[in-house]
C-alpha cells in the first residue's frame, strides 16, 4: 500500500519561500530551501480575509507573523470560521496553473479553532526543535490500558508506546486519532501527532485513509 507523507510542521514562509518546479514526471511541486519537497503541512495562524472564490470554493487568508497563505475548501468545511479566529491547519499543498499564472495554496485535512495562545508558542517550539532533531521531554502521569504502561518520559518511548496500543486496537481497518487520544488522556494531543509524524516519518506506521492509523511492520 503506498505510504502517505506526514505532517510536516512548519512557518507561512516555508511555503511563501519555496520554489515551484516540476519534477521529471512533469508534476507541480514545491521544493524548499535544503531541497526537499512539501506535500502535507501542518501550520497555526490568524484568519485576516474570508471570502467565496469560483467554482464555489471559500477561501481563507491565514497569516502566522512570517506571510500568508491562501487555504481553500469545496467542503464547505471553511464555513464556521471567521475573520480574525485562531486556527490549527493539517493540510495538503496544491499546485494550479491557470492563464500562465500558478497558484500555491492550501487545502485542510484537518482545521480547529485555537483557544489557547501558547499553542503558537508550542507550535514555533516544535518547529526548532523539528529542525534540529531534538527529542522532546515529555512530563505525564503514568497510565495502565489493556495492561500496557503508558507513562512515558521522552518522545522516544512514547513511539514505543504508541506502536504496541496500535496494534492492540487495529481490527484491520486501522485506529483513528480519537481512538487513540480516547486510551491515552492524560497525553497532551500535539505530542501524539508528533510521535506519529516520526513514525510515518520512519515508515513504520502508514494511513490507509487520513488520520487513520496501522502498524507497516514490526
Amino acid at each position: 500500500m503506498k505510504r502517505r507523507a506526514p505532517y510536516k510542521r512548519i512557518k507561512i514562509q516555508t511555503i511563501t519561500s519555496s520554489e515551484v518546479i516540476k519534477d521529471n514526471e512533469e508534476r507541480w511541486r514545491l521544493r524548499t530551501s535544503d531541497g526537499s519537497s512539501l506535500f502535507r503541512i501542518w501550520m497555526v495562524g490568524v484568519i485576516t480575509e474570508k471570502y467565496e472564490g469560483q467554482n464555489n470554493y471559500l477561501g481563507l487568508k491565514v497569516e502566522d507573523g512570517s506571510g500568508g497563505i491562501l487555504v481553500k475548501s469545496w467542503d464547505g468545511q471553511l464555513e464556521s470560521f471567521s475573520q480574525w479566529d485562531k486556527v490549527e491547519i493539517l493540510g495538503q499543498v496544491q499546485i494550479s496553473e491557470q492563464d500562465e499564472k500558478i497558484d500555491v495554496f492550501i487545502t485542510p485535512d484537518i482545521i480547529e479553532d485555537i483557544m489557547d495562545d501558547n499553542w503558537f508558542i508550542y507550535h514555533r517550539l516544535k518547529i526548532v526543535q523539528q529542525g534540529r532533531h531534538t527529542d522532546s521531554e515529555i512530563t505525564v502521569k503514568s497510565a495502565v490500558v489493556e495492561g500496557i504502561d503508558l507513562g512515558v518520559a521522552s518522545l522516544e518511548d512514547l513511539k514505543i508506546k504508541l506502536k504496541k496500543l496500535v496494534k492492540q486496537l487495529d481490527k484491520g481497518s486501522g485506529v483513528t486519532m480519537d481512538e487513540v487520544m480516547a486510551k491515552l488522556p492524560k497525553i497532551d494531543e500535539a505530542q501524539i501527532y508528533d510521535a506519529i509524524t516520526e513514525l510515518l516519518e520512519s515508515g513504520e506506521f502508514f494511513e490507509p485513509q487520513v488520520g487513520i492509523y496501522s502498524i507497516a511492520f514490526e
